[in-house]
């Protein structure tokens, strides 16, 4: 049976928090139009508060509906918070315009659900990589190509030449999510989100990347957000992990703790769901 390198967790990661979030809530309403009703507003997320360490891998866990891709959303300002404030560093993220803005953007980054449709598929894998430095004014064109190899090769693309000139459509559904990580990682950033990043992968790809976040973590001391539905790849993969549910955190541990001791009913659904993976009551 394989399993995963858990020394990636950092058990010395400080307990500076790169992200704190408090009170958030995010309302999606339908306006209503001259011929229909507007539909029932819907609350994705009501007054979630939780603290990510700098340093560590927090899971974000839940089924699907739960909430766990739009707090993704809302700390990389892909949409706006109605209530409750995000902070990165410090600092109000809501807040962020113009100059203040785009150097945020330099240091979070986002690992896609789906490479296939966050690839370009007219760009080379070069290309697809090298974009963020272009526009982020970072280097020149021979430092580009430098940073691009790196990337590509610290996600598992060997030797990086040889994938340079390859597009999306070449390449395996594994070798398409490495890109997307390299493309994420190319800009050095300190926070990074991965959105189900094993979904379209199988068992066996989806172990080696857990095992590269994994090393990507270590190696290069980013704080990562795991967002997941699965608590078995959390459980190896997360130093600490919150469990959503309708919105709502539920349930907030260390990864060990919160699998052999879990405190909420829905956690112990969610791990009695898991495919031999059953909630035993600890004596």
């Amino acid at each position: 049976m394989q399993t995963i390198d858990t020394s990636k967790k950092n058990p010395g990661a400080a307990d500076i928090p790169i992200i704190e979030i408090t009170g958030l809530k995010k309302v999606y309403r339908d306006d209503r139009s001259l011929f229909t009703r507007a539909a029932p507003a819907l609350t994705a997320i009501d007054g979630v508060s939780l603290e990510i360490k700098k340093g560590e891998v927090f899971g974000l866990v839940g089924a699907s509906g739960s909430g766990k891709t739009t707090i993704g959303r809302l700390i990389l300002k892909l949409e706006n918070i109605d209530e409750g404030f995000i902070r990165f560093q410090g600092k109000d993220i809501s807040r962020l315009k113009g100059r203040e803005l785009k150097k945020f953007r330099r240091k979070v980054q986002l690992i896609p659900q789906d490479p296939y449709q966050s690839l370009n598929p007219y760009m080379s894998v070069f290309d697809a990589v090298a974009e963020p430095l272009i526009i982020h004014n970072a280097g020149d064109s021979h430092t580009r190509r430098e940073k691009a190899a790196q990337a590509l090769k610290a996600a598992g693309l060997t030797p990086a030449e040889d994938f340079f000139a390859r597009y999306p459509h070449q390449l395996s559904g594994g070798q398409r999510q490495r890109a997307a990580i390299a493309r994420a990682m190319v800009l050095s950033p300190e926070f990074v989100i991965a959105d189900e990043p094993t979904s379209m992968l199988d068992a066996t790809i989806s172990f080696t990347i857990f095992q590269l976040l994994a090393d990507i973590s270590r190696q290069q001391d980013v704080t990562l957000l795991f967002i997941t539905h699965d608590l078995a790849a959390a459980r190896f993969l997360c130093d600490r992990i919150a469990v959503i549910y309708n919105g709502k955190i539920v349930e907030t541990g260390t990864a060990e703790d919160l699998i052999t001791n879990p405190g909420s009913d829905y956690t112990k659904a969610l791990i009695n769901a898991q495919p031999g993976f059953t909630f035993v009551k600890q004596k």
